[in-house]
């Protein structure tokens, strides 16, 4: 991996008090509707879909409870086969990120569900992090596509060795699936940050990364949350042409932004 340094550089700690790590409590909230939706809409076109869980130890609180959406009919209209699919999930009990593996609807889809281990020193942290994410490397083989999903998004530096970065993915992390030839999309949340931080943040990647073809969708349902793409250029016409079949269904709560 390039630029390991381990810093933190602009991290806005204020916007983040309320974003929150992947976790098995999280499984079936609002976001998890709008997102599976769309990975599935991706998936059915024949694109090859990984899934990095980010995953991590429950914590106990509250956070990941907007899940009543599943007993109000009307937000069915959106996505039915995926609403049926998540109100299914949520009967099991205690529900983990295996009942969304293991559910037919999305056998497509490879996933991977170690998770980070963030215990010891930090030079041991920093070890188990690298070692973590290469493993990765070889269970999407196969994948075009790979959604990073730690809830709290990007660290703006290559923090690896710090405790908080398990609630984070790294930026040479979203550099060397792309280097090695996969089309990346990763989620963040706008939580406290001013408008103008959001923006900068959405378009950290795409200053770093300035090879790669920028797309950003927003779904607007709950806390705002963002898909970043970053695409290669032989992928990017097919990947606008899923999106532009996909968000009619959703009437605007999914919209695609402008980036710049």
């Amino acid at each position: 991996m390039p630029d390991r340094a381990d810093s933190v550089q602009g991290d806005d700690e204020s916007a983040n008090n309320e974003e929150r790590v992947m976790k098995n409590q999280y499984i079936g909230d609002i976001g998890d509707y709008g997102k599976y939706s769309l990975l599935l809409a991706l998936s059915s076109e024949g694109i090859n879909v990984g899934v990095n869980w980010y995953l991590t130890r429950d914590d106990g609180s509250n956070d990941g409870k907007y899940k009543d959406y599943l007993d109000k009919p009307d937000f069915r209209v959106y996505d039915p086969v995926v609403y049926d699919a998540l109100k299914n999930v949520m009967m099991q009990n205690p529900r983990t990120v295996k009942d969304i593996q293991d559910h037919p609807l999305f056998s497509g889809i490879l996933f991977y569900d170690e998770m980070i281990d963030m215990t010891g020193k930090q030079s041991e942290r920093m070890s188990k992090r690298y070692a973590w994410f290469e493993r990765s490397l070889a269970v999407f083989q196969e994948a075009q596509l790979i959604f990073m999903d730690p809830d709290n998004g990007l660290m703006t530096g290559d923090g690896a060795g710090r405790k908080i970065a398990e609630k984070y993915i790294l930026p040479s992390e979203v550099e060397e699936y792309f280097n090695a030839g996969k089309n990346v999309v990763y989620y963040c949340h706008k939580g406290r940050r001013k408008q103008d931080a959001w923006q900068n943040y959405k378009n950290y990647m795409f200053d770093r990364m300035p090879k790669a073809k920028p797309l950003v969708l927003t779904f607007h349902k709950g806390t705002q949350r963002s898909y970043v793409f970053l695409l290669h250029d032989t992928s990017y016409d097919r990947y606008r042409e899923v999106i532009k079949r996909f968000l009619p269904r959703w009437n605007e709560l999914f919209k695609e932004e402008w980036v710049g």
